[in-house]
């Protein structure tokens, strides 16, 4: 006998009893995530097949609803981690899958939340998949159900209030390279002009505006009266401590000679977000440059605790740290982890001058071609072209490289006191210590002072017989003393 069909009474009553089902399992997994206290969120991105504009832009917004809203620790993996290393995890942290795909002007957003315990467990993932909305709607609903206690509240928006706008965020948001966020400035200004209370747009154009200094620093301008300086500073004071802008706004005056600025600003986000692991990426960076070495160690070990047993990577900066606290295995180590993320001319480059400081002539070679045939456009493949010409014995076409890149900074204004310092490094390699003098005082100038590695590195021996030295390491002393007044090791602390 065939089964009678249900009647629209008991459809509904079966169709309801279902969905009681479903979102008592999601309250009951989102009351556990709480009753757990999650303090951390591991992000599985999305697939490389799946890396649309859309899906890269909302990766970088979930991450600051995460961090802004929640003030949790927040890492990235590319896949799912093995069992071994699921093991190994913090009973705090919770992995978050996501998906978005547009359909008009409307966000189709799923998610799916789970904890290593359960994955262990052989549980599945909680999901939630929510049908197409305004993309305001879609944050907000999804924002609702998440499984973590809302810190802070604000009345500055992190996403824009505009569907259209929406887009247009996500699709600045994916863009990644300097060249890319320098054609695209005009239209990232006009998006944040036309939204003027979100955050994340401000954010966006510093970004943008940060990265075009590498390439056109007349669009930005440089130092405190800069678009960049304005971008950044209006963005924070929509969303004081806003992690994602304070970090690219302490690099930002870093580069340019600020740290002292720089310091104060992640000092304060540190203050209100403790947890979030870029603020002591960034106060490592303003530190280290500084040469406030303790206290950049101190921030650079609290980066790996709190992301522990993950490995720290950073796209940003090569970290040089241990280089100058002359702990060169330490300094090893790190080059190795971010080379198995990326094999760029920063890292290769690194690894070369590393090689060289150890002797090993042939192995130095080797990194600076490969440094040098790596794609794109970096000032690390040009001065991997001085040091190969330097180790193949080719001086004067060493030194002609030098003064061309020299040129090509000086007529940019390109800043980053630190890369200047290198080119210093390279000329008395080279023999001329005129040059090398004159390029050392111009990153004292650009901000560099970290006195240790001016008066250690080998790579400066032929300049410190230059007349000029004392001087300059008086200068360079003194700068240290003040920023060590201001800023003790227990600043960079939370």
């Amino acid at each position: 006998m065939l089964p009678r069909p249900l009647t629209s009474a008991r459809t509904w009553m079966v169709l309801g009893g279902i969905l009681a089902v479903c979102l008592a399992g999601a309250w009951l997994w989102r009351s556990s995530a709480h009753r757990a206290g999650t303090r951390r969120v591991l992000i599985i991105s999305a697939e490389p097949s799946q890396q649309t504009d859309v899906n890269l832009g909302l990766e970088t917004l979930i991450t600051d609803h995460l961090e802004v809203l929640a003030g949790v620790t927040v890492s990235h993996a590319p896949v799912v981690p093995l069992p071994a290393v699921l093991r190994k995890l913090p009973t705090d942290l919770a992995l978050l899958r996501f998906h978005g795909r547009r359909e008009g002007q409307r966000l189709v957003l799923s998610t799916q939340w789970t904890t290593p315990a359960e994955l262990l467990a052989g549980h599945p993932w909680n999901r939630s998949a929510q049908p197409p909305m305004d993309p305001g709607q879609a944050m907000e609903t999804w924002l609702a159900h998440w499984p973590l206690e809302r810190r802070h509240r604000f009345r500055a928006d992190l996403y824009p209030r505009q569907p259209e706008h929406f887009w247009d965020l996500l699709h600045a948001m994916a863009i990644r390279d300097d060249r890319g966020a320098t054609a695209h400035l005009a239209a990232t200004q006009a998006l944040a002009e036309a939204e003027p209370l979100c955050a994340t747009a401000w954010t966006t154009l510093g970004d943008h505006l940060y990265r075009s200094l590498w390439v056109d620093p007349a669009q930005a301008g440089i130092g405190l009266n800069s678009r960049t300086h304005k971008a950044f500073q209006r963005a924070v004071s929509l969303v004081p401590g806003h992690p994602r802008a304070t970090f690219l706004w302490s690099l930002m005056l870093t580069d340019t000679g600020n740290q002292d600025l720089g310091l104060r600003v992640l000092g304060e986000a540190v203050r209100l977000r403790p947890g979030v692991p870029d603020l002591y990426l960034g106060l490592t960076y303003a530190g280290r440059t500084s040469g406030l070495l303790a206290g950049a160690r101190s921030a650079m070990t609290r980066r790996e605790t709190l992301i522990a047993p993950l490995v720290p990577t950073s796209f940003w900066t090569v970290e040089t740290t241990n280089l100058y606290l002359g702990d060169w295995a330490a300094f090893e180590r790190d080059l190795q982890q971010a080379r198995a993320v990326r094999e760029d001319a920063g890292v290769l480059f690194y690894l070369g001058y590393l090689a060289l400081l150890k002797g090993d002539r042939p192995g130095a070679l080797t990194h600076m071609k490969a440094s040098e045939a790596t794609a794109g456009s970096s000032p690390f493949q040009d001065l991997s072209r001085v040091y190969r010409a330097y180790l193949e014995g080719r001086i004067a076409d060493g030194l002609a490289e030098l003064k061309r890149i020299d040129e090509i900074r000086g007529k940019l204004r390109i800043p980053d006191g630190e890369l200047t310092f290198k080119q210093a490094e390279a000329y008395s390699v080279l023999g001329d210590a005129d040059r090398a003098v004159d390029c050392a005082t111009r990153a004292f100038v650009q901000g560099f002072s970290c006195s240790r590695w001016y008066e250690t590195s080998p790579f400066l021996e032929k300049m410190r017989t230059h007349p000029r030295w004392p001087t300059l390491r008086r200068n360079i002393r003194e700068r240290q003393a003040v920023l060590e007044g201001s800023f003790p090791p227990s600043s960079f602390e939370p």
